[in-house]
């Protein structure tokens, strides 16, 4: 049997599992909790913060190869009170079969990379500025700065890829960017300890742990009011494709 159809072999395989194991897979909430039975079996909240939304949705990478973008599966759970206060979001984020996440997952301008320990799976973590334009979750909040302007966020992600890289576990929190502080590469004297102090609270917002054993008030549907179009790579992170034909 050549290289090429050992390879078609295993992809085929591949496939047939993965049909036996959808019928058994549950994604949605428990709770306050998302959880997912399989790809992986998790289940992730943020603590202390009430549910704004949450429930599954569909997003579209369009700086993919694909012609037209190509289309993710996401399952999303957002905190927060719907105001200018802390915000919190859990998601998973599903590539299509042939596609999997690239593996540097930090975001455009972020500082304070590194890696963040949740239930023993090691997340990329990342301290960044969020705009309000082209946010996804921007319509959920209402009113903005006191000086009238939109609402810019300090945020700190968190991300895990599963699954031989088909699945990605992404945590994000959010705060009000401070008074004062225009860019993370330049900040004012004293604003360390402040961005420091953030860090500590967006680790200890979420907790990542097994999936509950009862799974019986399982909730699904659709994230109302989450801005689907605006959910790209900015949130989500980059995919490449499989070139399941090259032997070199």
């Amino acid at each position: 049997m050549t290289t090429k159809h050992m390879r078609l072999f295993g992809i085929a395989a591949l496939v047939l599992m993965m049909v036996g194991c959808s019928a058994a897979q549950q994604r949605g909430m428990v709770g306050s909790a998302y959880v997912s039975t399989a790809r992986p079996a998790i289940a992730v909240e943020a603590k202390n913060m009430p549910l704004l939304t949450a429930g599954r949705g569909s997003a579209n990478l369009t700086r993919s190869s694909m012609a037209g973008g190509l289309p993710i599966r996401v399952w999303l759970a957002v905190y927060g009170a719907g105001d200018i206060s802390p915000m919190a979001v859990v998601a998973q984020a599903e590539v299509p079969q042939g596609w999997y996440w690239d593996g540097i997952m930090r975001r455009p301008f972020s500082v304070d990379d590194g890696v963040e320990v949740f239930d023993g799976v090691g997340y990329q973590a990342c301290t960044y500025i969020v705009d309000s334009s082209r946010d996804p979750f921007g319509a959920l909040v209402a009113g903005k700065t006191p000086e009238g302007r939109p609402v810019r966020w300090l945020a700190r992600g968190f991300a895990a890829r599963y699954n031989f890289n088909d699945d990605k576990i992404i945590m994000e929190y959010r705060e009000p960017l401070p008074a004062g502080i225009e860019s993370l590469s330049a900040l004012p004297l004293g604003a360390a300890d402040t961005l420091k102090d953030f860090e500590q609270r967006a680790r200890e917002t979420f907790s990542v742990g097994p999936v509950p054993a009862d799974l019986s008030p399982l909730r699904q549907g659709y994230a109302q009011g989450v801005q689907w179009q605006y959910m790209d790579e900015s949130f989500l992170g980059t995919v490449s494709q499989y070139d399941f034909f090259n032997d070199n």
